[in-house]
């Protein structure tokens, strides 16, 4: 699959990515790589410089979606790419008014540039059989090494120190996510991992792609390291 793809048709597969869908485009659960049937969020926001997506879990009432609809086609184009939906709040609200608002995320969304530097740190490729070699804070992660998914770490004092798997897989992307033990990190291992990963996906005929939240300025630092580019912004409320 080409690395050159526009920015729209990155957050097209990035929702393809984050979640399943049923035969009419709704979100229905999140896609875990372990299978587990989390709800989708009730509404996503993907937006770009080229334009936005929208999308909605199956079940939301025909009049929330209309409300949201509205709402999202007053946003205004250009969007700024640094910020949240200037019509955040109107969004909240209607959500607001259907059911209790969980959970609010939003933030960058990356693509990888063409050139990414192989790691000179040795990297490991991961299997289930590696699963002993997960411990602390990492060890919750086993049950994903069953996925044929590429898992990459780096391994010091008989451990993972550093890991970067699929945590989301569709036919034409992936998506990272990338974990450190609390005593190994600034030491640049995130980004050699991450990097090690997306030529791994690569290597598949995949498009390797990241994102984060606002919130996490360590993970905008990573994205920051390994030169990568943001192409939009997810905003999704559950």
């Amino acid at each position: 699959m080409s690395i050159h793809q526009t920015d729209i048709k990155l957050m097209k597969m990035q929702v393809e990515v984050l979640f399943t869908q049923d035969e009419n485009g709704c979100l229905q659960h999140i896609n875990e790589p372990t299978g587990a049937a989390e709800p989708a969020p009730r509404f996503f926001f993907g937006y770009t410089n080229e334009g936005s997506i929208c999308k909605f879990r199956h079940n939301l009432p025909d009049h929330v979606v209309t409300q949201l609809k509205e709402v999202a086609a007053a946003e205004p184009l250009p969007m700024n790419p640094q910020k949240i939906p200037k019509n955040r709040r109107q969004f909240e609200d209607i959500l607001q008014s259907h059911a209790p608002i969980e959970r609010v995320w939003v933030g960058p969304a990356y693509r990888f540039p063409e050139h990414i530097a192989p790691p000179t740190n040795v990297i490991h490729l991961l299997s289930s059989k590696d699963a002993r070699l997960l411990k602390g804070d990492l060890a919750d992660i086993r049950p994903e090494l069953n996925s044929p998914h590429p898992c990459l770490a780096i391994i010091e004092d008989s451990q993972v120190v550093s890991i970067c798997r699929s945590v989301r897989a569709s036919a034409r992307a992936h998506e990272a996510g990338v974990e450190t033990l609390a005593g190994y990190r600034r030491c640049g291992y995130a980004t050699s991992v991450v990097a090690a990963w997306a030529l791994a996906v690569r290597a598949l005929n995949r498009i390797p792609l990241y994102s984060t939240s606002w919130a996490n300025i360590a993970s905008q630092g990573v994205a920051r390291r390994l030169g990568l580019v943001q192409y939009g912004v997810d905003y999704h409320v559950t």
